[in-house]
């Protein structure tokens, strides 16, 4: 309590004086008298607002209350209870206090918008807004002011009311990167792409040495798909910069060849230019994956794999070049060499599934279970709502022994399906199989009949397995009846094993 009392002696000496504390003030130069009663009511004032600025709210809202007893008028202590009821997420006596404060000096503009923050804080937006409103009735030509309406209102879901303020703002200022760009995010948002698109050209023709407002530009148009818009930003760009790399490869030819063409080859430097970046490389990669196969042309081959190669130099720590890296060999059904590329992708922390799904699927061809079991297990760690992830893991470890194992993370991954019907036919078939491996064939049977119903009896693999199942049971009859109709779909020589035997 003593330091308390040290800092309320400190800040009185401040206000009053340090010669006389209760009896006189310096104002002007000239000790003056206080009268006591002045002096005890400034005392109480600052003790209130003391507890407010240590953190004491409790204290403070007690002193404030006792002090506004006598003191009604005194719209900086409304204006200090409204904050302490603020810092106590008490929104409505914040609101309250603030509007006592509001009454009593109307003019300061603080108290406004203190209040406007209130409502921000609890979610009112609008009247957030319209407070703003106010503010600017009384200080029209405010930038700040505006830039908050316009703020508020898109908050509010009022684009309209954001537009105009910004409009507004523009008048005063003149068009800057701050108001076409948030006008150009308003109407991206209410799907006016045509005038989304008109910001970005207004700002690029009030500061035509600014290349960067071209490039948003352009890479507007490439995120709408007009293509032909696209490439004529990216033309006044070469006009401007003839050596810009980015704008080199956007004006590229768009469609590919299934032969290779020059298009690859103009674009292998512009791939090993470090300063391109990555996802404007990969959109011309693209359209090439379409095109890719084993029996592709040796030239396109060539070409998109020294594509992928330049990325993994240049962007050797992006996860997303050994991804394009690994697909490429992937298409080719260079398998060995599109999981070196997957696993080194995975280290760097890709944030999508896809890459260990592809991996997952190589090992799985490979029948490297052991090692389909560590990476699988690390997926489900890493993608924990990723049904997909769980039935990679159920397929190693019904392959290494571990069927209990397999079935924990099917009966996880079962409700995570959804409407995939396609998916949770396979989930249900390795529970089948886990089930199988654990001698309980009835509860595979129920597994596989709930599966038949959505679309499991177009899988070979699920039928083959049921019938696995009533052989289990000693029902050689349904057994080869299921076992029929799985080879009907895909023959196999361990089917026509169980077959003739």
């Amino acid at each position: 309590m003593n330091k308390y009392i040290s800092f309320i002696t400190s800040v009185l000496m401040v206000v009053f004086g340090a010669n006389d504390l209760f009896s006189q003030n310096t104002i002007d130069g000239v000790k003056k008298e206080v009268p006591e009663a002045e002096v005890e009511r400034q005392t109480r004032f600052l003790e209130a607002e003391s507890f407010r600025m240590l953190g004491k709210n409790e204290k403070a809202v007690d002193a404030y209350k006792k002090f506004l007893y006598n003191n009604e008028t005194f719209d900086a202590a409304w204006y200090g209870l409204a904050r302490v009821y603020t810092d106590s997420k008490d929104y409505g006596n914040a609101l309250a206090a603030i509007d006592k404060a509001i009454q009593y000096s109307p003019d300061n503009k603080w108290y406004y918008i203190h209040k406007a923050d209130i409502y921000e804080k609890n979610g009112q937006t609008t009247f957030a807004a319209d407070v703003y409103d106010q503010l600017l009735k009384k200080h029209p030509k405010t930038p700040e002011f505006l830039e908050q309406l316009a703020y508020l209102s898109i908050l509010a879901e009022n684009p309209k009311r954001g537009i105009k303020a910004l409009e507004q703002l523009e008048e005063i200022t003149g068009i800057s990167e701050i108001t076409a760009s948030k006008k150009h995010l308003i109407y991206s948002a209410i799907g006016d792409n045509k005038k989304a698109a008109n910001e970005l050209r207004r700002l690029c023709d009030a500061y035509p040495t600014q290349v960067q407002y071209k490039r948003s530009l352009a890479k507007f148009y490439a995120e709408i798909g007009d293509a032909a818009a696209e490439r004529k930003v990216w033309a006044e760009i070469l006009a401007q910069d003839p050596d810009d790399a980015e704008a080199k490869l956007s004006a590229l030819p768009a469609a590919p060849s299934a032969k290779g063409d020059a298009k690859l080859a103009a674009m292998l430097p512009l791939f090993k230019d470090a300063a391109v970046n990555i996802d404007a490389k990969l959109k011309e990669l693209a359209p090439y994956f379409a095109i890719l196969n084993p029996n592709a042309a040796p030239e396109l081959v060539k070409g998109v794999l020294d594509l992928g190669n330049a990325l993994e130099t240049v962007h050797g720590d992006d996860p997303k070049s050994w991804s394009a890296s690994g697909d490429l060999f992937y298409l080719l059904n260079r398998n060995d060499e599109a999981l070196v590329r997957y696993k080194k992708c995975i280290e760097l922390k890709p944030r999508v599934f896809s890459v260990w799904d592809n991996a997952l699927t190589i090992l799985d061809e490979q029948r490297k279970y052991p090692e389909m079991l560590t990476l699988a297990e690390k997926s489900t760690d890493a993608f924990p709502n990723q049904p997909k992830a769980y039935y990679w893991y159920a397929v190693a470890a019904n392959n290494t022994g571990k069927p209990a194992d397999a079935q924990t993370a099917l009966e996880q991954a079962i409700f995570m399906c959804g409407n995939n019907n396609t998916l949770f036919v396979e989930v249900s078939d390795q529970l089948g199989v886990s089930l199988l491996a654990q001698n309980k064939p009835d509860e595979a049977i129920a597994r596989y009949d709930k599966a038949l119903a959505k679309g499991g009896d177009k899988s070979a693999a699920l039928l083959e397995h049921y019938g696995d199942a009533w052989a289990a049971k000693g029902d050689r009859a349904k057994a080869t009846e299921w076992w029929k109709k799985a080879k009907s779909i895909r023959s196999s020589a361990v089917l026509d094993k169980k077959l003739n035997n």
